[in-house]
């Protein structure tokens, strides 16, 4: 199990042997008061009970819902407050403050899945029986059998397996998305290995205002080729014409970045951008232009790229040819949401707002490295003004990947691997809980299954009947469970939404996470299956 966690999250791991002496008293503690809490209470219980409560104990069943009005309308308000409780989930999350309607959806969604699991079973059951046709069909009326005495014993169990179920695929669609979303975030801030910016500056709004810093930028330049052997390197400057023209929409809309001013890269220095990242390079004609921007402003691109079908730039009047918002950048240029990009001639004569240099290591970068080079190479010092008082700060217009990793994904990796561990163990639960209540009636199970045998019933066919049985009691617990990942995760995808790789991601989450979750409940399943078979037929 820890080796597929730490496959996952593309981690090294090493298989090895240590004993923990506390652990081993930890556990050996947990279990002497396991063992005596569930003595005691067994011996509380059975002081009470009478020899009759004692024989008949095996057939004591929880309380039917009698009435079948009863039945519906429990299950028809259980699937109301789930209604509701989706759709006050779905609003907290898109809010700023989504705590206390959160916390309200959350104790719906529990009530709601006791409730339809509870009374779903009782209503399948008396469905079945009310229709002489389906009940006397096949091997139905000997699987009903079976079936009732399972729902009207384990309702409350049935449904504490179904929460834990829906807590299994919440906590996977939680661990994949906060994986995608540094992944995401790791590719947007750090799209190359090394980055140098700062370099040199035209402009007086610029981050550092008018600046020229080439001379330590060799040096910062000599430093890494010493260290590190070079796969890639692009340099490329960033311009501006001090318009606003797209900026302005963008400002009214509340998500603009630092610069609010329209930022332009020439053609041939994005294609180079993109060749070093692995991505396929665009093509413009002479009077076109194209933006990319920012996932968190695809609306907001969207409709300023429909407003101004047409730009005039530095003298060219450019028609739009498309946008996207997939695959940005945030490392192309720092607080610049999109770029507009347009055709080499077109920047000729434009201010420089930046010179950025980017570089690809044969080697993984490290974190040591960040530190030496701005140990040994130093950083850049500015000039800032507050209250009519000049001041001097220090800025480092490098960043390495190797640094980034270090910084950034403890926190990460220890969130999202214990959520995936809790699901592991959640599936194991459930799993094993279905199949020791399955495997623990096979005396009964066995005294049934040899009358059909000596009543003249094939072999194969008493198989089949063992796996619908079977089946439709490992059903039970995950059909609303199922239905629950998908509108849950539908509703997460509105706060994860912008910061992860693709606005489709959520689709990919819940497949993976009921396709993992079915893939062991199937190993269980099988086990059950094989193991319920023995006990019953080939003793």
């Amino acid at each position: 199990m820890t080796f597929i966690i730490m496959s996952i999250f593309e981690m090294p791991y090493q298989v090895s042997f240590t004993v923990s002496i506390p652990a081993v008293i930890l556990t050996l503690l947990y279990f002497i008061f396991i063992y005596l809490f569930v003595l005691c209470a067994s011996y509380i219980r059975i002081r009470r009970m009478k020899i009759y409560d004692l024989l008949y104990l095996n057939k004591q069943n929880e309380k039917q819902i009698s009435k079948k009005r009863r039945r519906i309308y429990l299950f028809v308000s259980s699937v109301i407050v789930g209604i509701l409780s989706f759709v006050l989930c779905d609003s907290a999350l898109q809010g700023e403050m989504p705590g206390l309607d959160l916390l309200i959806s959350i104790i719906g969604f529990i009530f709601s899945i006791y409730g339809v699991t509870i009374s779903v079973g009782d209503m399948l059951l008396s469905l079945v029986l009310r229709h002489t046709k389906l009940k006397y069909r096949k091997d139905h009326l000997f699987i009903v059998r079976e079936f009732s005495s399972k729902v009207r014993t384990m309702g409350m169990t049935l449904g504490t397996l179904s929460l834990l179920t829906a807590l299994t695929f919440l906590s996977i669609n939680l661990s994949l998305m906060m994986k995608d979303a540094f992944e995401h975030q790791t590719n947007s801030s750090m799209p190359y290995d090394i980055i140098i910016d700062t370099i040199y500056s035209e402009v007086d709004e610029s981050m550092a205002g008018k600046i020229d810093k080439r001379d330590l930028f060799r040096k910062y330049d000599q430093y890494i080729k010493d260290h590190y052997e070079l796969t890639g390197k692009v340099d490329y400057n960033l311009y501006t014409m001090r318009t606003t023209t797209l900026a302005n929409d963008l400002d009214d809309m509340g998500v603009l970045g630092y610069y609010k001013m329209d930022t332009y890269i020439s053609l041939s220095d994005y294609n180079k951008l993109l060749r070093m990242r692995g991505d396929k390079p665009i093509t413009l004609k002479e009077n076109e232009y194209y933006v990319h921007g920012n996932q968190d402003i695809h609306k907001g691109i969207k409709e300023i790229v429909q407003k101004h079908k047409t730009l005039d730039i530095n003298g060219y009047t450019l028609k739009n040819k498309g946008y996207t918002t997939i695959d940005y950048a945030s490392g192309w240029g720092v607080g610049i949401p999109y770029l507009i990009i347009v055709p080499d001639q077109v920047v000729e004569g434009m201010p420089i707002l930046d010179r950025i240099v980017a570089y690809n290591t044969k080697e993984e970068t490290t974190e040591q490295f960040s530190i030496d080079m701005e140990k040994e190479v130093g950083v850049i010092t500015l000039e800032g003004e507050y209250n009519g008082e000049t001041y001097n700060y220090e800025v480092t217009p490098f960043k390495v990947k190797g640094a980034f990793l270090a910084e950034n994904r403890t926190a990460f990796t220890m969130i999202a691997f214990s959520l995936l561990y809790l699901a592991f163990i959640f599936t194991a639960v459930v799993g094993t809980i279905l199949a020791i209540q399955t495997l623990s009636d096979g005396t009964r199970h066995q005294y049934h299954y040899s009358l059909l045998r000596k009543l003249g019933v094939e072999k194969q066919s008493l198989y089949k009947t063992i796996r619908k049985q079977l089946f439709i009691y490992f059903a039970l617990p995950i059909f609303y469970p199922i239905l629950i990942n998908i509108i849950t995760t539908y509703s997460l995808n509105h706060l994860f939404g912008p910061i992860l790789s693709t606005p489709t991601f959520w689709i990919f989450t819940v497949f993976f996470s009921t396709g993992l979750f079915l893939l062991i409940y199937l190993i269980y399943f099988l086990a059950t299956y094989f193991s319920f078979k023995k006990n019953t037929l080939e003793r």
